[in-house]
């Protein structure tokens, strides 16, 4: 399979996510993984209309035929104002360098995204342990991570950040399962409250 290095190509409006992507802002998929440079971070609702497009676009394209992916390159991020463009290049495998990536401090209202445990063998090396943040609209992965498994999360993403009724079912629900079932990786979204997720803060006081 090809790698895909994903980058910001031009802006045609402005961003508005708290950290506004510029041109050059990029990020890798390698295998079915999402690699952020530096641990991103890289806009939630760019990436969730790019997501669709990596699998396909990973694997051989026959040149010179009618698939439409082999001649489109380009997508851009949902928002009319912004209007981002991200363009798709196809690479050799473990042709692209990654810097490293340092996980941001937590802070009140982030949703801390975690894998809270492996029931099978995940082939992406989904591990306990294995984080990702939202800020916003803004998403860091301090490691590499799983795109089926993001794309689980993705919908569920910004209700949770918002109030919740008591009688929600987000309220008291926060494990998404993978879409692999060889992988079973149960998925667990907590916000953080003072430093500290509202899940981890719960099962402290209980002991």
């Amino acid at each position: 399979m090809h790698e895909l290095w994903v980058v910001v190509e031009r802006i045609e409006g402005a961003c508005s996510g708290p950290v506004p992507m510029v041109p050059g802002t990029g990020f890798l998929v390698r295998d079915g993984s999402l690699y952020f440079p530096g641990g991103g971070p890289i806009c939630l609702f760019a990436l969730s209309s790019l997501l669709p497009l990596f699998p396909a676009k990973e694997r051989p394209i026959e040149e010179g035929s009618e698939d439409w992916l082999g001649r489109v390159h380009h997508a851009q991020c949902p928002d009319p104002k912004g209007r981002t463009i991200w363009r798709i290049d196809r690479r050799e495998p473990d042709s692209t360098p990654i810097a490293g990536a340092v996980a941001p401090e937590l802070r009140e209202g982030d949703l801390l995204i975690s894998v809270e445990r492996v029931e099978g063998h995940c082939t992406a090396g989904m591990a306990p342990g294995r984080t990702a943040l939202l800020r916003g609209s803004s998403l860091y992965l301090p490691q590499p991570f799983c795109l089926y498994a993001m794309q689980a999360l993705l919908p569920l993403l910004p209700a949770m950040q918002r109030p919740l009724e008591p009688d929600d079912w987000m309220a008291s629900e926060n494990a998404v399962l993978c879409p692999d079932p060889a992988g079973n990786v149960v998925l667990r979204i907590d916000r953080v409250q003072g430093g500290a997720s509202e899940r981890g803060r719960s099962e402290d006081s209980a002991d």
